[in-house]
């Protein structure tokens, strides 16, 4: 009896020890884990489908405007007549790219953009050669840093080979390069033949040394009403943090909610459905134009964060800030709530810093009807006559959509209106006052 007795002690003492043991592995046990990058991409879809934007899809110009002699000149906004045209230069071949002029006079750059035998692209904002490449394919090896916001492509009636020009109405620059093409006959039949059918413009002079193409013929556009549809923000949360399981969410205010952790910040307005992501610090230096542009616009096609028609609009090297606009029937929309319409990314080091956008996106409206816009000659008559502003500062009038959000009923309201862009805004235009409404877009 005293044996089992001392067995037992023996057994109890052993599974003591093994208790002990397992008990000090379990808690001195790690995994090997890689250390989180902070500054890593996320690969997660807000919508649950991946879906990435080339530059061709993000790149795009607003306005065609094609001049055959000093009184035949056309063109059109329509980006579905636009399209084909670039498809057909995405065949050619562009090489001998050179600087002309570092330094444009307005006199000089005037008389570039109103040669005859020629057709002018013209984008919103600066676009870096290098990049446009997806579009354009340059056989030059080593690109320079070219930024370009008029695409001019002339010829020569003897000669059947045009000329492409990449001008910029902001650096004042220059720079042309021939073109290779495998059909001449496609290049007439394409884009000359189709040149000649395009609406009548008309050259409105605004000062000695601008005058602006615009439409000579009223234009229809689309009204559209669509029921506000917003993609929760926990999709945001969950594509921008690295790691959305610590992030904290607080409410602030009526219309306000946060959502953080020991490195970002993610405020949402609500009431205006308008996010703004911050992951400081915003870079000092001055940004590289195409490193800006392909950076950007990766950080959102990780996430597949172009739920609609979104286009690139503006940018800042030296802020780092670049901007999409939402378009709609091809059209740009402006938002009567600030960033309601739009983009805007700011970068920091290695990575975008500040990410600021619209949460809503569009199905198909429930309500459309056509609308005829004046001829936009008509709407330069009457900003000239006007009293309250400065004509002369006039850049551009183009048409577009007014963002309207009805809160009361839960709708968006998509009015087509005529814009004139006058001292960094776009301001809208309403025929029957003549000048109302405020400044919709300050660019910095």
């Amino acid at each position: 009896m005293r044996h089992i007795e001392t067995i037992k002690s023996v057994i109890l003492l052993l599974l003591v020890l093994l208790s002990i043991t397992f008990t000090f592995s379990i808690w001195s046990y790690s995994t090997k884990l890689d250390p989180i990058d902070q500054n890593q991409s996320v690969d997660v879809s807000i919508t649950g489908i991946q879906h990435k934007k080339p530059i061709s899809e993000l790149v795009r110009p607003y306005k065609w405007v094609f001049k055959f002699t000093d009184d035949e000149l056309f063109g059109t906004t329509d980006s579905l007549v636009i399209k084909p045209v670039l498809e057909e230069m995405m065949r050619w071949k562009v090489f001998g790219l050179t600087a002309v002029n570092q330094n444009l006079t307005p006199e000089e750059l005037h008389s570039l953009l109103t040669k005859g035998n020629q057709y002018v692209l013209y984008f919103e904002g600066e676009v870096p050669v290098s990049v446009y490449e997806d579009v354009l394919e340059i056989e030059d090896k080593n690109v320079p840093e070219i930024l370009f916001n008029r695409l001019i492509v002339n010829w020569n009636p003897e000669d059947s080979l045009p000329e492409v020009h990449f001008v910029s109405t902001v650096s004042m620059t220059h720079y042309k390069a021939k073109v290779k093409m495998e059909d001449t006959q496609r290049f007439q039949k394409t884009i000359i033949d189709k040149g000649k059918r395009l609406s009548q413009y008309k050259e409105v002079k605004v000062n000695e040394t601008k005058t602006l193409a615009i439409s000579n013929e009223p234009i229809t556009a689309i009204h559209s009403t669509y029921i506000e549809e917003e993609i929760n923000p926990s999709l945001f949360k969950d594509a921008l943090f690295n790691d959305p399981i610590v992030v904290r969410r607080n409410l602030v205010g009526t219309n306000t909610e946060e959502y953080g952790d020991d490195h970002a910040l993610m405020n949402v307005n609500t009431k205006t459905k308008v996010l703004n992501f911050a992951y400081p610090p915003e870079s000092k230096e001055i940004a590289i134009p195409s490193e800006l542009m392909t950076t950007t616009i990766d950080f959102v096609n990780d996430h597949s964060g172009w739920t609609d028609d979104y286009r690139y609009s503006y940018m800042n090297p030296v802020s780092g800030v670049i901007r999409f606009q939402l378009h709609d029937n091809g059209l740009p929309v402006y938002s009567d709530v600030p960033n309601g319409a739009e983009i805007t990314e700011i970068l920091g080091d290695n990575r975008v810093a500040r990410y600021i956008r619209p949460y809503i996106t569009l199905n198909s409206p429930i309500r459309s009807y056509e609308v005829t816009l004046p001829p936009a000659t008509e709407v330069a008559r009457q900003l000239e006559a006007s009293e309250d502003l400065d004509f002369t500062a006039i850049e551009e009038i183009k048409p577009g959509y007014l963002l309207i959000h009805d809160t009361d009923v839960g709708v968006l309201k998509f009015e087509p209106h005529w814009f004139y862009y006058i001292k960094g805004n776009w301001e809208v235009f309403h025929e029957e006052l003549n000048r109302k409404g405020g400044g919709l877009l300050g660019l910095e």
